[in-house]
């Protein structure tokens, strides 16, 4: 028959060892984790940037279907857009907020102001500069024709 001194030694490591295994585990927990947030910041800025691309595609489809001009107001200090009917005196009709999401906008090449017209095309083509949390500039832009498209 075995000790109980016996029965010890054969189930595991000593103490050293345990807290190697523990240290170890932590270092790759925290390299992790800062690869984790790295991810989730720039999923959150290509996601903002996919919102205010369909927020400009919506206003553009909103004024074919309504048979109206429809205008979409950038608000920079705020950072959020404001879909408004022109046709309407203005009533608005879709807002999109983003200033707590890490982006901002940067800057736009004709104003504020993008007016699409019943037959989807835009009054002047214009680029948006959007500036992430990271710091990476993404560039839309709105063409005569009315697409929308990521230039980066």
């Amino acid at each position: 028959m075995k000790s109980i001194r016996q029965l010890i030694n054969q189930r595991g490591g000593s103490l050293t060892e345990l807290m190697v295994c523990v240290a170890i585990a932590g270092i790759l927990a925290t390299l992790g984790g800062e690869g984790l947030v790295a991810a989730a910041s720039r999923y959150h800025g290509q996601a903002v940037t996919t919102e205010v691309m369909a927020e400009l595609r919506m206003a553009r489809h909103l004024a074919m279907t309504r048979r109206e001009r429809v205008r979409v107001v950038v608000d920079v200090g705020a950072s959020r857009l404001l879909t408004e009917s022109v046709d309407l005196g203005g009533a608005r009709l879709r807002e999109l907020q983003f200033h707590d999401r890490g982006v901002v906008v940067e800057g736009l090449s004709n104003g504020p102001v993008i007016t699409f017209y019943p037959s989807g095309r835009a009054s002047t083509p214009t680029t948006m500069v959007l500036k992430t949390r990271r710091a990476e500039q993404v560039k839309l832009t709105v063409s005569l024709t009315g697409r929308v498209a990521r230039v980066s």
